[in-house]
């Protein structure tokens, strides 16, 4: 599968409209179960097009072109820079465990370094191992518990394979954002993030109380800030770029409403089924049985509480409930005499009594919902947001492709 059909959805599942009715709502392109990268040749990498996937120092030849992706070049004998973007070291806490420490120390004797590995590059960003593994680490703590190993590493490779590819897409319009945004426009997102923290802080209790919560869940308030922020930049921005672009026409609409009218808007006749049922088994003689049924039917006709004399005489399922089926279309109810009698009555009808090889029924219409078809009018808005949703999250899939093809956007193959 292309890598922008499956990444796209970071663009648009959660970066809201472009209109100003309603933001959109989730937009997951179809995509098949991420496969696992390939760690030999690469041949599943290679397939991610237009991701650019650099090879092992070992296999590239000693001399030659730069490998290149879209307009830019990275030269391979450039030792300093392949070294960058092996590793980075991030300073931590005493007493924190690192992915790997160093063999040595700081300057004081006290700080560890933790060695975060790079698995991509866009544009110059580095994309490390800890950027989308910091908040798996929750849910990895429970598959560890739920899976053996080798299903344990396979799940864990199968989401950072597709969480990389979002990243990456994220990044990409992120960059984009960052350099087409007016500041005023920025200075707008920065005072809708101001609020929305405010109302954070204001449902946790406290900043402190706000920061404890983040904490449990493997992040903090500086995180979290920074994640909104992103996510308001993007929404913003996409709608800025693609907002404009998407029109739907009269005849569009009408197109999909006869395409869905027949499975989505045509709507059968539907009964709300009351139902007390006296077994024969459970009387002293076929002849008590039916009196009974008889006169909780005349009761129930002069207008006494259906449920009431359900949850007293019924032997039905659904006694302790009042006798209430629900709703049931036209076929559904097992017993076919019953069914047949509940949709000849009008609603707040009660039906004679129905017998059956082993019991009988008192049938009550509690409520009737005729059958009709919606009308185009009553669910245009409905579809014009179906079809809006459907181009938006096409040009975005589009926009990203062209941001793939106009950038720089390498993985580290061996690194993962």
């Amino acid at each position: 599968m292309h890598v922008v059909a499956m990444v796209a959805v970071v663009a648009a599942a959660a970066l809201g409209g472009c209109r100003g009715r309603r933001p959109f709502g989730s937009l997951t392109p179809e995509a098949t179960a991420p496969s696992e990268f390939d760690t030999g040749t690469g041949r599943s990498s290679e397939e991610m097009n237009p991701v650019h996937v650099a090879r092992p120092a070992s296999e590239r030849p000693a001399s030659g072109p730069a490998e290149t992706t879209g307009t830019l070049t990275r030269p391979d004998e450039d030792a300093a820079y392949e070294a960058r973007l092996r590793e980075v070291g991030l300073p931590i806490a005493p007493g924190t465990e690192p992915l790997v420490v160093d063999a040595g120390t700081g300057e004081g004797g006290d700080t560890f370094m933790l060695v975060d590995t790079v698995l991509a590059e866009v544009n110059g960003e580095v994309i490390t191992r800890e950027d989308i593994l910091g908040p798996l680490r929750p849910q990895m703590d429970q598959w560890r518990k739920e899976y053996s190993p080798d299903a344990f590493r396979s799940r864990c490779r199968q989401v950072i394979d597709l969480r990389l590819r979002e990243e990456i897409s994220r990044r990409l319009v992120l960059q984009a954002a960052e350099g087409e945004l007016s500041d005023q426009e920025k200075e707008q997102i920065d005072l809708t993030l101001g609020k929305m923290l405010k109302t954070l802080t204001s449902e946790a209790g406290s900043t402190l109380a706000l920061e404890e919560k983040l904490r449990e869940r493997g992040s903090s308030l500086e995180e979290q800030r920074k994640q909104q922020r992103s996510q308001l930049l993007v929404q913003a921005y996409l709608r800025k770029k693609i907002g404009p672009e998407i029109h739907v026409t009269h005849s569009e609409l009408m197109n999909r409403y006869q395409e869905v009218k027949d499975e989505r808007y045509v709507k059968p006749t539907r009964v709300r089924l009351g139902l007390v049922m006296l077994k024969k088994s459970q009387a002293a003689g076929e002849a008590d049985a039916r009196a009974l049924a008889e006169a909780v039917r005349d009761r129930a006709a002069s207008g006494e509480d259906f449920a009431r004399l359900a949850r007293r005489y019924s032997q039905g399922p659904m006694a302790d409930n009042g006798g209430d089926w629900g709703y049931i279309t036209a076929g559904s109810f097992r017993v076919k005499a019953v069914d047949a009698a509940a949709f000849a009555l009008p609603q707040g009808g009660v039906g004679p009594v129905v017998e059956t090889d082993d019991a009988f029924y008192v049938v009550k219409a509690l409520e009737r919902q005729d059958g009709r078809t919606v009308p185009f009018t009553e669910v245009q808005d409905e579809l014009e947001d179906e079809i809006r949703d459907r181009k938006y999250n096409e040009k975005v899939q589009g926009y990203i492709q062209d941001l793939y093809e106009r950038g720089y956007v390498r993985v580290m193959v061996e690194n993962l």
